[in-house]
This record gives structure tokens, C-alpha cells and sequence, in this order.
């Protein structure tokens, strides 16, 4: 067996049932709408969700299984504090996946785990795709790792592209256009070729975790790096693709050259809908599943998305940009109710200027970031009501708010234009240093409420 107590989604649903994060819900839900209000809801608490129960569907679906610092921190076996210095450590220390041999199993079998079962002419109707939300096109896949092998070499990109379910057979695939797999796929079109994928869903949650990391080497070594050990994989049934061998479901398909479809909306990540919009065209070939499989999937405009797609991985990455401009950083963070796209950054005493150019640093640090908040050191960064203090009480608007024009960004920011360009914002909320002293936080000891509250002995 795999030498790490976590290396798929079963196992890691055990460690978040022995830690109190899984809510399982045995009450019989409809995969229009219902399933996605309890899963945000269930979010909103605090925990994730495993639905036992899917109308007209024998499969569970489980969802929000990142949504958590402490659930991270679960998945990578060790405590919150750890979890930023493992992210950083990812893509400077990979390791290379293995190749699946059928002694992991325990069972005489040779076939991988995601492999048990093999359908050749799928049924995307037969899985339980939800509707997340009420004004969703239909139902799409979320939650999927999708796969592509880099055309002529062995490079894997491990990515999220939302897929929404067209027919039977047929998904729309959106490819931003700084992602990898679009760049593969742009090498395909022009020759009239198509291009194989995979998409993974089910999986060793640092194959969640690494799909989220803009790195140019092969994701696969990142998730290796994340977990301490190599990810098995094993071929596809249908290309030369390698898929995760203790994957739950796997989907195999090709995206058409030449295609487009209108596609969306969809509730995204940023709280909004998308628009409706020509996406490239994707045929489904087969599907090949682990027996009584488990489906996963990721609510739209929920913490998930941005807490593994933008806080986790890009926080070390911003730190390390940071940390190149200046010694005074106190703490950075990329706060869920941002949509990734706000940072916050604490500074020790910066100099006149120089909290501004640690901005500029956080600009280049990744496209997705449009606003950034300068505070002092005695402003904690995890708090909003704290960092609301600040923009309330030290920001002299006239001269502190930068705005930055022309800048590309994330093409789902509703402020964006068609090409994802967008203005930009630095708020300086750092005291200018002379009035430091005079204007201080007001801070009262930590006391134990029990010893007062309570009648007398």
C-alpha cells in the first residue's frame, strides 16, 4: 500500500470525518440548484459535505473538501502554520510521478484503481453533474483536474477549466488564454488536430492543490513535492495522456479544432456570473471509474475555489516577490472574500516610498492582482473588521489611492474589458512615520472571561 496515510479522496475523507470537517448529508437531494445551496451553505459553516443521497443518481457527491485553511492543512498532514512554507517549497523541490505497477492496490489485481471499471461509450447524463446555481447555463463540471500532455513531449499541465455539459457527449472547455493548456492546444489548431485530455475528479487532494500552481515545469512533481512522495499514474485508455491512479473517475476526451460554442453563465468564483461566450468544444471518449466511485465537485462563488486557486498558492509566491523589495514585511494575505484579487500586506515601519513600491512588487507577482491595501504592522491582515479600521481611519484619500490604468488582469472581473484590462488599485493605509507615535492603536490585555462572569464562590 501507499506509504502515506492520505494519498486519495477515500482516505482523506476519512481524516476529515476523524477531525469533525465532513458534514454528511443523508437527506435526498436534486442536482438542480438544491445540492449547490446546501454544499454553500455547508461551506458558509465551516464544513465540507458529502451527499449520500442524489436524486435519480446512485452516486455520492462530495464538495468543498479544500474550503479551509484547516482542511488544507489536513490534506497536507500538518498544522496551518506549516501549510505556506510546504506551498513555497512545491516548485523548488518537485518530485517525478512513477508509473502505476498494481502492488499499491494490496489485491492480485494489476488494473489501477481508476481503472476498475471501463466505459467506451459514455453517458455524461448518467454522472451526477450538478446545476450549481439558479442562473447557471446548465450543469457543469468543477471541480475536474484537467490534463493535457504538452504535443511531441512529456510535459503534463494539470489545470481547472469549467466544462459545461452540452449532450451526452459533448462539454464546452474554457481556456483562458494564459494557461498552458491553451498553448498546447494553439499548437494543434492551425494543423487542423486535435487535442487529447483527461480530466481527473477524485483525487490525492495535492492534485487539487497543484492544478492550481502557475508552473512551468510538470504539475505532477509539484503535487509529489506537496504529498513527500511520487503520484502513480497510470496511460489513458484512449491517449497517450497520464491520468492519477487512485483517481476516482477519470474522463477521457479531445478538444476540436475548429469548434466554438456559446458557453455560460456560470456563478464564478468572483461572486457574479460569468457572461455568455464562445468557448472551444470538447468531445468525451470514455470514461474509466474506481467500482462504487465517489464524484467530487466545487460550488461556483465559493471559498474553495479562491482558497486553493488563489490564496494557498500564490500567497508564498507573493511573499517571495515581496521579500525581494523590502525587509520589513510583516504578514501578506490574499483573504477569500476578495476573490483573489485584493492583497492585503503589513509592513514594519516602511520607509517614505517604499510601501508603494512593495505594491508594484504584489502587482507583478501574479495577473489576478488588481487591489492592494498597504498597512501598518499593528493591523491583522486575517481580520477583516481590523483592516475596515484601517481603511476608515488612516487613508488620506486624496493622495493615497493609486490607480493604475491599462493593466491586464483576470478576464471574469466584471471591471475588466473583453480582453481582461482593467485599472488597477494601490491604498496606502501606512501612517506617515511622524505621526506614528502620536496616533497609536489602542490595545487592551487579554483576560479570561470565566474568572469574572459567574456568581462568587
Amino acid at each position: 500500500m501507499h506509504t502515506n496515510t492520505i494519498h486519495d479522496l477515500r482516505s482523506f475523507l476519512d481524516a476529515l470525518r476523524a477531525a469533525g470537517e465532513l458534514s454528511e448529508i443523508h437527506q435526498p437531494v436534486s442536482l438542480q440548484y438544491e445540492l449547490g445551496a446546501v454544499l454553500n451553505a455547508c461551506e458558509r459553516a465551516g464544513k465540507a459535505s458529502m451527499f449520500h443521497q442524489v436524486q435519480g443518481n446512485s452516486i455520492p457527491v462530495v464538495g468543498s473538501l479544500l474550503g479551509s485553511p484547516r482542511r488544507i492543512a489536513i490534506a497536507l498532514g500538518c498544522d496551518q502554520a506549516g501549510v505556506s512554507p510546504r506551498m513555497a517549497a512545491a516548485t523548488e523541490q518537485p518530485v517525478k510521478p512513477v508509473m502505476y505497477d498494481g502492488k499499491q492496490t494490496g489485491s492480485a489485481s494489476s488494473s489501477a484503481p481508476c481503472q476498475e471499471v471501463v466505459i467506451l461509450d459514455p453517458d455524461l447524463s448518467h454522472w451526477p453533474i450538478p446545476t450549481h446555481c439558479p442562473l447557471d447555463a446548465g450543469a457543469f463540471i468543477t471541480a475536474g483536474i484537467v490534463i493535457s500532455r504538452q504535443p511531441g513531449g512529456d510535459q503534463h499541465n494539470l489545470s481547472y477549466n469549467r466544462m459545461q455539459v452540452f449532450d451526452n457527449q459533448t462539454t464546452g472547455i474554457s481556456m483562458n488564454i494564459w494557461r498552458h493548456m491553451k498553448a498546447f492546444f494553439d499548437q494543434l489548431e492551425p494543423h487542423g488536430e486535435n487535442m487529447p485530455f483527461c480530466v481527473a475528479l477524485g483525487c490525492d487532494p495535492v492534485l487539487s492543490m497543484a492544478a492550481a500552481f502557475r508552473y512551468d515545469g510538470d504539475e505532477y512533481e509539484v503535487a509529489g513535492s506537496l504529498r513527500g512522495a511520487p503520484i502513480p499514474l497510470v496511460k489513458a485508455i484512449t491517449c497517450d495522456v497520464l491520468v492519477p491512479a487512485w483517481a476516482e473517475i477519470i474522463i477521457e476526451g479531445e478538444v476540436l479544432a475548429g469548434q466554438r460554442r456559446m458557453e455560460g453563465p456560470m456563478g464564478e468564483f468572483t461572486g457574479h456570473y460569468s457572461g455568455a461566450d464562445e468557448k472551444h468544444v470538447a468531445r468525451i471518449k470514455a470514461i474509466t471509474h474506481r467500482q462504487q466511485p465517489i464524484y467530487q465537485t466545487m460550488t461556483g462563488g465559493g471559498f474553495e475555489h479562491v482558497i486553493v486557486g488563489n490564496m494557498i498558492t500564490r500567497e508564498p509566491l507573493l511573499e517571495k516577490f515581496i521579500r525581494h523589495q523590502t525587509s520589513k514585511l510583516k504578514a501578506i494575505h490574499l483573504p477569500p472574500y476578495g476573490a483573489g484579487f485584493t492583497a492585503l500586506i503589513s509592513l514594519k515601519n516602511p520607509n517614505p516610498g517604499e510601501a508603494r513600491n512593495v505594491a508594484l512588487a504584489a502587482m507583478a507577482a501574479h495577473v489576478n492582482i488588481k487591489t492592494v491595501i498597504l498597512l501598518d504592522e499593528d493591523v491583522d491582515v486575517y481580520d477583516a473588521q481590523d483592516v475596515l479600521w484601517a481603511l476608515s481611519t488612516r487613508v488620506r484619500w486624496q493622495d493615497a489611492m493609486v490607480p493604475i490604468p491599462g493593466i491586464h488582469g483576470n478576464e471574469l472581473d466584471p471591471t475588466s474589458d473583453a480582453h481582461g484590462v482593467m485599472c488597477k488599485t494601490i491604498i496606502d493605509a501606512t501612517m506617515p512615520a511622524e505621526e506614528r507615535a502620536r496616533y497609536r492603536k489602542i490595545t487592551q490585555p487579554s483576560v479570561d472571561l470565566s474568572a469574572y462572569l459567574g456568581k462568587p464562590a
